[in-house]
């Protein structure tokens, strides 16, 4: 298991929020909690989770966090083991995908 820690705007959020990230590599499962989150919910699974590499490359799916309900997280592993990725919003009623930036530091 790794954890890895940092702050993104995320598609739908008003502001930058502190993520958490664990990853389980090997079983393909991964966590994402957020404290700043609105509704008292903090944590939200990694679904149809795909690895590239044993410990290269990830692509996730989250649902439910607000403001907007889906999405799409890919994550490249960096020289030096950090975590360098985009998150992807669905499309809003004009089709534009928002998107954001993500830098995680591997904190264990």
């Amino acid at each position: 298991m790794e954890t890895f820690r940092g702050k993104a705007h995320l598609p739908g959020t008003k502001e930058e929020w502190n993520i958490e990230l664990e990853i389980d590599w090997a079983r393909k499962e991964v966590n994402v909690h957020i404290d700043e989150a609105p509704a008292g919910i903090a944590d939200w699974p990694g679904l149809a989770v795909q690895t590239f590499g044993p410990l290269d490359e990830l692509v996730f799916r989250t649902k439910g966090i607000p403001g907007l309900f889906t999405h799409w997280w890919h994550f490249v592993r960096s020289a030096k083991g950090d975590l360098w990725g985009i998150v992807i919003g669905l499309p809003d009623v004009s089709g534009i995908w928002s998107t954001c930036m993500v830098s995680l530091d591997k904190v264990k």
